[in-house]
């Protein structure tokens, strides 16, 4: 099977500032033509704007966007982008770090507990393979830190961190002062558990400056959860130009609410079947994390999204 990755064609030294802001994204006076900002899209609005644009689109993205599959991409709709009148242009990127502090009191956020599906697959080889103690463990683990700007240091508000598992997520999100408290069952956890941090839900208007900060998971064993952990969020690489489209041949493993289901049948079924999902999807290494060195392939989780 083939997944289906958005590609710029040629970037160009234009820049986003100099641009007239529209309903669309903003207004290019060079090439006199609309730049879409996929940065305040989903993957599905970016999928559909893709096809409906016929090759004739230039748009705003991030790394993470990249780096990202489209689903319920119609491959017949390929197209190549000409080479003249595009804009684009490449902001600064620096990767994301994490590091573990000093022992201290944080101030705690209320933690939001989703328990997405209670259905576990029936294959042995479902649930990854790990050490098991002897009884089954109870009680709670609190996984607390910080997020901060990498250059300013300064806080970041909502940012969103999230525990993924196989069959359900917790999620939290950081408060004025940047500072998180997530209570895990100590059940869930293993010697390797995956935390995705992002900023999608990040109110940019209480910045001085807009930013925007790449989506990063990390693998922490049950030492690091029990941590205190300062996250250190650089700014994404954003990337402007005309939008391509390219094939890569794959076949994730695919769970949808803790039942296996082929690739192939999520393409197919994809522009319904997420309605009301939250999709995670994971390069092999985050996904042998997750689920066992036996997956050595990428994988997508597929929740349901938590009733208000």
């Amino acid at each position: 099977m083939k997944n289906t990755y958005l590609k710029i064609n040629k970037p160009c030294s234009e820049r986003w500032e100099n641009m007239t802001p529209n309903e669309h994204g903003s207004f290019c006076d060079v090439c006199a033509k609309n730049v879409i900002d996929f940065t305040k899209l989903s993957q599905a609005e970016i999928t559909e704007k893709v096809q409906n644009s016929k090759g004739q689109i230039c748009a705003r993205l991030t790394k993470t966007q990249l780096e990202t599959p489209l689903l319920a991409f119609e491959a017949q709709k390929t197209f190549k982008i000409p080479y003249s009148n595009v804009a684009a242009s490449i902001l600064l990127a620096s990767t994301l770090a994490v590091s573990t502090v000093q022992a201290q009191q944080t101030e705690k956020t209320a933690t939001e507990f989703v328990q997405h599906s209670n259905t576990l697959s029936s294959k042995s080889n479902f649930k990854r393979k790990q050490s098991k103690p002897a009884t089954k463990p109870s009680g709670f683990v609190t996984f607390t830190g910080t997020v901060l700007s990498d250059k300013e240091e300064t806080p970041i508000e909502n940012a969103k961190i999230t525990l993924i598992t196989l069959q359900k997520a917790i999620t939290v999100y950081s408060s004025e002062r940047g500072a998180f408290s997530m209570k895990i069952p100590t059940a869930l956890l293993d010697d390797a558990n995956v935390i995705r941090i992002s900023y999608d839900e990040v109110n940019f208007k209480k910045r001085k400056q807009f930013k925007l900060f790449d989506t990063e998971n990390y693998v922490l064993n049950r030492e690091e959860i029990s941590t205190n952990f300062t996250v250190k969020a650089t700014e994404s690489m954003l990337i402007m130009g005309g939008i391509g489209h390219y094939a890569k041949t794959n076949d994730p493993l695919v769970v949808l609410n803790g039942k296996e289901m082929s690739f192939k049948q999520l393409q197919k079924t994809a522009e319904t079947l997420l309605e009301n999902k939250e999709v995670y999807y994971f390069e092999s290494d985050f996904a042998t994390a997750i689920y066992g060195k036996e997956i050595q392939r990428e994988l997508y989780i597929i929740l349901d999204k938590p009733t208000k």
